[in-house]
């Protein structure tokens, strides 16, 4: 198809909800590449983690840069990962990215203590971007933990 890039993933425009008006399937509906309640589920909680989070770097402000950019570049991955590994047919690769996913948001959390001992930014302006993390890490344990064996 000549409009897919080399990479075969192909982006459509899709309208905001909005738009689409009340009762519209959202993130998870029909056509998306998401398709599914619980990929929806991860990829929304992966997004709204990433927009907490970046709110908390713009308050930072005063802390050293590489803290705020590792944040940053932590978060952003994030719901990359998670975008990759919903694409992805093999498990065993879509856990790779989902445990890669597991990881930045680990790496998140405790950037988001350090911020909260430090007093660089006020506890209750961290609380959301720490309680997005916690639930994301809840919802990725399942994903990946490696398949049962039977024997």
């Amino acid at each position: 198809m000549p409009d897919t890039p080399p990479f075969a993933i192909r982006f459509q425009y899709r309208p905001s909800d909005a738009e689409l008006g009340a009762g519209s399937h959202g993130a998870g509906g029909a056509g998306s590449p998401h398709e599914g309640a619980g990929r929806a589920i991860v990829y929304r909680q992966a997004l709204a983690f990433t927009a907490r989070a970046f709110a908390v770097t713009e308050l930072a402000a005063t802390e050293r840069f590489h803290l705020r950019d590792q944040l940053d570049r932590k978060a952003s991955m994030v719901p990359q990962l998670v975008a990759q590994g919903l694409a992805l047919a093999d498990m065993h690769a879509r856990r790779v990215l989902y445990v890669r996913a597991r990881q930045a948001v680990t790496d998140c959390a405790a950037i988001l203590d350090i911020l909260g001992e430090r007093g660089t930014v006020d506890l209750i302006a961290l609380a959301p971007a720490a309680a997005l993390a916690l639930a994301l890490l809840d919802t990725l344990g399942p994903l990946t933990a490696p398949p049962l064996r039977v024997r």
